[in-house]
């Protein structure tokens, strides 16, 4: 992690640097991926103010200290402030999918979603049976531009030249992909 220091009105001595530079790698553990930490000190008449400012990939924190006494209990007052934030987002991030995964199956469970539950191996995705529809005959074109205005990413239709179900499926390139039946 690259730590950058600056001040106003203050000359930032190898104590103060020292001060944060051995606690702030410390935050490593709650965001892994920290790029940077920017420190800014300040004193403005009789009082001492510190900001530091975290970089990471995908959560940036700050956090902001003053005391009138002297800057290094600022500096420890805006490194809580941080602190807490880093551990709320790990605490957010860390139980996120878990929860969200077994009280969706629960929920699709009580609606009657699930019809029956397959046995399947550990780890396998389970198949949700979420929505019956009945495929509307179209063209090709007409399936199309149906595609295009869904977030779906396929649709099945009844070929109105052939009476028989296709699908037809966005494509990573951009285009669009059909699937039509070989009986």
């Amino acid at each position: 992690m690259d730590i950058r220091f600056s001040g106003q009105n203050l000359k930032i001595t190898a104590g103060m640097k020292e001060h944060l530079e051995e606690r702030l790698p410390k935050f490593e553990k709650y965001a892994p991926r920290l790029v940077e930490a920017h420190v800014f000190l300040k004193k403005e008449k009789y009082i001492f103010r510190a900001e530091i400012t975290l970089a990471a990939k995908d959560f940036h924190a700050f956090g902001a200290g003053e005391a009138k006494d002297n800057i290094f209990a600022a500096m420890d007052e805006a490194y809580e402030r941080v602190e807490k934030q880093l551990k709320k987002f790990r605490s957010k991030s860390k139980g996120h999918h878990t929860q969200s995964a077994k009280g969706s199956a629960k929920i699709a469970r009580a609606l009657g979603m699930i019809e029956t539950e397959s046995i399947l191996p550990e780890g396998h995705p389970k198949i949700l049976a979420s929505k019956s529809f009945a495929p509307k005959p179209m063209s090709f074109e007409e399936a199309s531009l149906q595609l295009e205005i869904s977030s779906e990413a396929f649709l099945v239709f009844v070929n109105q030249d052939t009476s028989k179900i296709n699908v037809i499926h966005k494509r990573k390139d951009g285009n669009h992909g059909l699937i039509e039946p070989g009986f």
